[in-house]
């Protein structure tokens, strides 16, 4: 007989009754193949004392078991396999204390062997993250108000079935409106394609853009994600070098003169991860490469709204009057990461090639949240959002900055960002950023360790140093801990 008493496990604190229990037991040692066809189970009384359940249980998970078909009974002889079911190769029962390596069930293709976990702030208490915003200052409980108003109104309507692929209307139209006032960029509703943040938006550009073999231009320093998204595509990146005006724009163009790219993928504003924002002459001159030359530019503008000593420069796509720009942004980065709101725009073929592609791995939003996000555009809230949030992270950046030139001094060296929310810090070559992490970790302090921020051209002892997102006295408390550290 079968080892049944370690074989079949139960527990009584579990949602799950008993005898249910018992009987999705059996039939994982039938599916395994431990147990055959027309094999004999034990008897109630038997199995009973094995477990340790009353016998009355055992009857019901038989009863279970022979009416979902995978067991009979037969009279005077006792509860058997059902002999129907097809034959299962046996497998051996498992050795205490060895791990099993089974091989793999099939073959599939996996690229992402050596992709570095995201990262979960979910459990984090106390975090230097890389520039993301204050949740606590989103005004999300109107928002969730907005939402709960728009379910009771509208349940069994129109507005939860399917809709367009391009996202809510009313939010679309709000952010045409939004974008026209905040950075000169006029374009229609239909222009617009609301996404899952801006990495959809990176993903979807990459695909109708590139095809393997191509080549897109990015910055030496770069987002990672981005660079993973275009050689996922099949793409070869073509780094440009970053300096402090931004890409170096005559570099691409000795570049062009004897290759062929299909697009420049730019971050203008607060460039990830050096925070550098890149210069008028070099987005005119970009602009009238593009359009010499016929490629493409994916503007990530993620974070165009915290800008603090001056007004932010245009958008390319505000002041590109070719239609070579592929505009992505974010409202997650603005009010909450959690809440998966971006959108793109485009020449007008691009935007509904972009929106048929969407539909194939999402079929659409969330419908409801993003109809609750333009009632609060229209009313106003996230303007005064903004508005708020401007004014209390450009508080934050002082203090950060002030305590990273006094207590840091001899450490880090940094440049006070214009905008955005995070400081780009040079650690000293002495200092080792992963160990470095590692025991602040121990002390209870979240902070990245460089090496997301590092590719095959671009390896410094830096680290993307967020303040947004850090009170007074949790930045206070941080920074004593780092001190102690470094």
């Amino acid at each position: 007989m079968l080892p049944y008493k370690s074989l079949i496990q139960v527990d009584r604190t579990a949602a799950v009754t008993l005898y249910i229990q018992v009987c999705n037991s059996f039939i994982s040692l039938i599916t395994s193949g431990t147990l055959q066809p027309s094999d004999l189970l034990p008897s109630s009384r038997v199995l009973a004392e094995l477990i340790g359940i009353n016998r009355n249980t055992v009857k019901l998970a038989y009863e279970e078991l022979i009416s979902q078909g995978w067991a009979e009974s037969i009279e005077r002889k006792g509860v058997f396999v059902l002999s129907k079911l097809p034959v299962r190769s046996k497998r051996g029962l498992p050795e205490m204390g060895k791990n099993s390596s089974p091989q793999e069930a099939f073959i599939w293709t996996n690229n992402f062997k050596n992709a570095i976990p995201g990262k979960n702030l979910q459990k984090t208490t106390l975090a230097i993250d890389d520039g993301f915003p204050d949740v606590r200052l989103a005004p999300v409980d109107l928002l969730m108000r907005e939402y709960r108003s728009l379910s009771r109104r509208f349940h069994g309507k129109n507005i939860l079935k399917y809709g367009s692929s391009k996202g809510s209307e009313h939010l679309r139209v709000a952010i045409c409106n939004y974008l026209s006032n905040t950075r000169g960029l006029i374009v229609s509703a239909e222009n617009i394609l609301i996404t899952k943040g801006s990495q959809m938006g990176i993903y979807l550009a990459a695909q109708l853009l590139l095809n393997p073999a191509d080549y897109i231009a990015v910055g030496i320093s770069n987002y990672g994600l981005a660079d993973d998204t275009f050689r996922y595509s099949g793409a070869n990146l073509l780094r440009i070098p970053v300096d402090s005006k931004g890409m170096d724009i005559d570099y691409l163009e000795e570049i062009l003169q004897h290759k062929k790219i299909k697009a420049v993928y730019i971050i203008p504003h607060h460039h990830f991860p050096t925070a550098v924002t890149m210069s008028t002459e070099r987005r005119l001159k970009l602009l009238n490469l593009a359009k010499e030359y016929r490629f493409a530019i994916i503007e990530d503008d993620y974070d165009f709204d915290f800008h603090y000593d001056n007004k932010p420069y245009l958008p390319l796509a505000s002041i590109d009057h070719n239609q070579n720009v592929i505009y992505i942004g974010s409202i997650s980065k603005t009010f909450a990461p959690a809440l998966r709101i971006g959108f793109m725009t485009g020449p007008s073929a691009f935007v509904e090639a972009a929106a048929s592609l969407r539909e194939l791995i999402d079929k659409q939003g969330d419908t409801l949240l993003e109809e609750a996000f333009s009632v609060m555009f229209n009313d106003g809230e996230m303007e005064r959002h903004f508005r708020k949030s401007l004014k209390i992270y450009k508080q934050r950046r002082n203090l950060f900055c002030q305590i990273l030139k006094s207590d840091f001094n001899e450490v880090i060296k940094f440049r006070v960002p214009e905008g955005g929310l995070a400081v780009w810090a040079n650690f000293d070559k002495k200092i080792d950023l992963i160990k470095m992490a590692e025991d602040a970790s121990k002390k209870g302090l979240h902070i990245a360790n460089g090496n997301f921020y590092k590719n095959e051209s671009f390896s410094t002892n830096a680290l993307r140093m967020g303040f947004a997102s850090l009170q007074e006295n949790e930045m206070a408390e941080a920074f004593a801990i780092l001190k102690k550290i470094v």
